[in-house]
C-alpha cells in the first residue's frame, strides 16, 4: 500500500513539474493552531505546529499542492501518574485556486494521528494512520504572508478524528525576481 502511495506522490510531482513553466512555484513554512471537533475534541486539547507546502504553479491561478507538518496536542486523558500527549503529521495533495489573494484549496492524503503516554519510567507511544482529507480558504498578501482556515479530517475503521486549523505562513518564490520588460 506503501509503495503504490509513494508511486501516485512521485506521478503528481513529475506532472505538477512538468506544468511548473506556466505558473509560480512556491515553498511555504508556517504555524497552525488546531482546535479537535467531534470524536477527537473528546480527548485532545488545542493544538499548535508547523507546516511545510510547495505550491507548483499550473495556469495562471492554479496550483498543484503537498503539504505536510507536525503538531502536539495535551490530552484531556485524566491520569495521576503519567503525561500524556497527541500527535497530527499529514501528507496531503492538494489544488489551490486563487482569486485575486483569496484561494481554495481542497487536498487528500494520508495523515498519522499518535498518543503518547510516559510515567517518568516507561514510555508508550501508539499511532494509526488513514484517509485524510481538508478543505481550506484563505488569502495571500503580495503573494507571501498566508492567512487561512481549514478543516481536515482523517479517517481508519470507521473512526473520524477531525480538526479546525488556522493558519499563518510565509510562502517563497522559487521563479526569482521578474524582470521588468
Amino acid at each position: 500500500m506503501r509503495k503504490n502511495y509513494l508511486v501516485l506522490l512521485a506521478t503528481i510531482l513529475i506532472t505538477a513539474g512538468s506544468f511548473a513553466q506556466k505558473g509560480t512555484t512556491f515553498i511555504g513554512a508556517g504555524g497552525d493552531l488546531l482546535l479537535p471537533t467531534g470524536f477527537a475534541a473528546d480527548y485532545l486539547k488545542t493544538g499548535i505546529g508547523f507546516y511545510a507546502k510547495g505550491l507548483f504553479g499550473v495556469g495562471t491561478a492554479g496550483q498543484i499542492t503537498v503539504t505536510s507538518g507536525y503538531a502536539g496536542f495535551k490530552t484531556t486523558i485524566p491520569t495521576e501518574i503519567a503525561t500524556t500527549s497527541g500527535r497530527l503529521i499529514p501528507l496531503l495533495l492538494g489544488y489551490r485556486h486563487n482569486f485575486n489573494g483569496f484561494f481554495v484549496e481542497p487536498q487528500v492524503g494520508y495523515a498519522v494521528l499518535g498518543m503518547t503516554a510516559s510515567d517518568g519510567v516507561d514510555y508508550y507511544t501508539d499511532s494509526e494512520g488513514g484517509f485524510s482529507w481538508a478543505a481550506g480558504i484563505g488569502y495571500l498578501f503580495n503573494n507571501k504572508v498566508e492567512v487561512s482556515a481549514r478543516y481536515q479530517a482523517s479517517s481508519k475503521g470507521g473512526e473520524t478524528d477531525a480538526f479546525f486549523g488556522l493558519r499563518l505562513g510565509y510562502n517563497f518564490s522559487l521563479n526569482g525576481p521578474k524582470s521588468k520588460r
